[in-house]
């Protein structure tokens, strides 16, 4: 009983946090490390200020009303009426101007003060876009453009307008269009969308859900037939989706591919007039020439087709194998598993099940086809990995370094590799062969080619084949990289100096 009571507290006083939590946050107030100062508390009525550009302002008790003066004499030229006064200077132009408000209306004056833009729009704003500036105008909720000098290019009757220093994109209700810098229309204000294009011709539009270009509606724009699911921009043409099937119109909506592909996609950069098209889950490459002729770069049989970004070569995959497709065929017949052309060596590995090895690129073979990786180190050493094992060949497949170490660490530098054998460490060279066997814990190479060495947790020197300089007999080294000696520190603290010069 009494445990039941102490949950049923426990209950009731965390529901009373919460609730105490709602309401009082509910009744939060903000509260900041600096508060802004009321800097009108202490204004007297009537006080006023002088800023330059000949502007001023005067405190009523309730809010700052703007007028302009003369600043050689500090005349006043108005009286205090507007409810805000900003200048601004466009440098380009080597002019100024002020924006004004009054009695709630924005309007605009020259730089003599004399009218520019009557006071009469709920907003405005100078815009200096690239070769045509312009002004903004709101009224009503409304937008609409004014030139350079004052005077109406759109009126304020659009709900959005879009300016890309060429041309207006309007909306007016739901409908889009699209006008040039003097406001004269190039698109009726009848679409639901309209895309970006530097020509008025292969401008996509939409109706509905429906696209098309305009150049193919121009004559009836607004009740046209001619629509589609989808329209994307390819060279001088466009892929057209209805359906589901693809084709390839012109400018004039002739067909240049007809209406049966089930896939179409303009192809890699480098090739600009070749199209990826695709039929029954199969796909093939088609250039289309300059008098709009179709030629077959790759018949449609293959899984996928894509651009080696390495050489910008074409490759091909059907099923489980790739090849480059290079003089309207395939380079080894679909023969292999995958394929990887070296420019700067001319040569070709190819990948069979896990295997690679490595061809000429006539299918000459140079290294065979046993080794789990092949990195190029120049074109004529490969370092390879069999099973598990790293080792070095030469151009023509012969072991340099036999395929018998767990890791391989290249210097190229100094044209070594810190080689790691049964969890030991040594030193092989391709030239020189073995230099140091991999019986230590851990090394480090001294300037003057010897070695510090580690072994059974102690660290010593020793030169080339394994010849003892300094017994490992030492717990501690203190070497840094460009030091001119080492100094090996004893576990009962002997200290020996070991000289690299």
């Amino acid at each position: 009983m009494h445990y039941r009571i102490s949950i049923s507290f426990i209950l009731f006083f965390a529901l009373q946090i919460v609730l105490f939590a709602q309401e009082d946050s509910s009744s939060y107030n903000k509260k900041y490390a600096f508060k802004p100062k009321d800097m009108t508390k202490d204004l007297e009525v009537g006080q006023e200020f002088l800023y330059v550009d000949g502007i001023y302002k005067v405190w009523d008790g309730e809010r700052f009303n703007w007028g302009f003066y003369k600043e050689e004499t500090k005349e006043k030229l108005t009286k205090p009426k507007y409810d805000t006064i900003t200048y601004r200077y466009l440098h380009q132009e080597k002019k100024g101007f002020y924006r004004i408000k009054e009695n709630g209306k924005w309007g605009m004056l020259k730089e003599d003060r004399s009218v520019w833009v009557p006071v009469q729009y709920d907003a405005l704003n100078y815009i200096t876009k690239r070769q045509h500036p312009y002004i903004s105008i709101e009224l009503k909720n409304k937008y609409g453009v004014l030139s350079p000098s004052g005077t109406p290019i759109l009126e304020a009757i659009y709900e959005d307008i879009l300016f890309d220093g060429y041309r207006y994109k309007v909306k007016k209700g739901d409908k889009w269009g699209l006008k040039n810098s003097k406001g004269e229309a190039l698109i009726p204000t009848c679409f639901d969308q309209i895309g970006d294009h530097q020509y008025i011709s292969h401008t996509r539009v939409r109706i509905g859900k429906k696209w098309s270009v305009y150049n193919w509606i121009k004559d009836n724009p607004c009740n046209t037939e001619k629509k589609y699911d989808d329209i994307d921009y390819f060279s001088r043409f466009f892929v057209v989706r209805e359906k589901g099937k693809f084709a390839l119109l012109d400018i004039n909506a002739k067909e240049v591919l007809p209406f049966e592909y089930d896939f179409m996609s303009p192809f890699f950069l480098k090739y600009l007039n070749t199209i990826l098209v695709g039929k029954d889950k199969k796909v093939g490459l088609l250039r289309i020439d300059s008098t709009d002729k179709v030629h077959t770069s790759i018949p449609i049989e293959y899984n996928d087709i894509w651009i080696d970004e390495n050489n910008f070569k074409l490759k091909v995959r059907l099923g489980d194998k790739i090849d480059y497709y290079y003089g309207n065929q395939t380079l080894f017949d679909l023969a292999y598993n995958d394929v990887q052309y070296y420019e700067d060596i001319n040569r070709m590995m190819v990948k069979k099940g896990a295997k690679w090895g490595m061809l000429t690129v006539d299918g000459e073979p140079i290294i065979p086809i046993a080794y789990s990786k092949i990195h190029v180190m120049n074109e004529n050493q490969f370092m390879v990995q069999k099973g598990t094992k790293w080792g070095v060949l030469n151009a023509k497949g012969v072991e340099l370094i036999p395929a018998i170490y767990d890791e391989f660490d290249y210097r190229p530098k100094k044209k070594i590799f810190f080689v790691r054998k049964k969890g030991k460490w040594g030193i092989v060279s391709i030239t020189k062969g073995v230099i140091l066997p991999p019986k230590y814990e851990d090394m480090c190479t001294l300037s003057n080619r010897t070695y510090l060495v580690q072994i059974k947790g102690l660290w010593g020197v020793v030169a080339g084949g394994g010849r003892v300089i300094i017994p490992a007999e030492y717990s501690f080294y203190e070497y840094k990289y460009k030091d001119r000696e080492v100094v090996l520190i004893h576990a009962d603290g002997r200290v020996k100096k070991y000289d690299l010069r």
